[in-house]
């Protein structure tokens, strides 16, 4: 993104000198932020406890705090040691690299999902409440490989949310 000196000029005839300073911060924050690539990426959370910022920096207030570990996050955008995420809610914000990690989990998200030991052809296993946090091991067409509590099994890819467009 490219931002012509004129408009600038421009902009600071008309404004304040305490408006022209936020414009240009944010100005310069969507320039310098790396958009991810188009593909769903996610990462997780590495502790229990971890605040989420309006923009990426401590200065920034706290919008949420999250309090499970491995919970997944779709990732959006990069600014220097910050990461910009989003949640299944579709909440957004900024968080620092070192409370997320490449950990490929996901969420279940249809109430009381079917767990199986193959496909949909075999008995379930397990049936798995809403919510409930899942490792991802493997992916083959629309059935994920999942591992909770040391029991793996099947769960179809739209019983969950998290799940990468390239994983494995």
């Amino acid at each position: 993104m490219f931002v012509s000196s004129e408009i600038v000029i421009l902009f600071s005839r008309v404004c304040r000198p305490d408006v022209m300073k936020r414009f240009v911060c944010a100005i310069l924050v969507l320039c310098l932020s790396n958009e991810v690539a188009e593909a769903k990426q996610f990462v997780s959370l590495k502790s229990s406890k971890i605040n989420m910022r309006v923009g990426p920096g401590d200065e920034f207030p706290i919008s949420w705090v999250f309090l499970r570990a491995g919970l997944p996050m779709m990732l959006i955008a990069e600014f220097q040691h910050w990461r910009k995420v989003r949640y299944l809610d579709n909440t957004e914000g900024w968080m620092h690299k070192n409370m997320i990690s490449g950990r490929n989990t996901a969420v279940v998200v249809k109430d009381k999902a079917l767990l199986y030991k193959k496909n949909s052809e075999s008995c379930p296993i397990a049936r798995l409440e809403k919510n409930v946090i899942v490792r991802v091991l493997e992916k083959r067409d629309n059935w994920i490989k999942v591992d909770i509590n040391k029991v793996k099994g099947w769960i179809p890819r739209e019983d969950l949310w998290g799940i990468d467009d390239d994983i494995l």
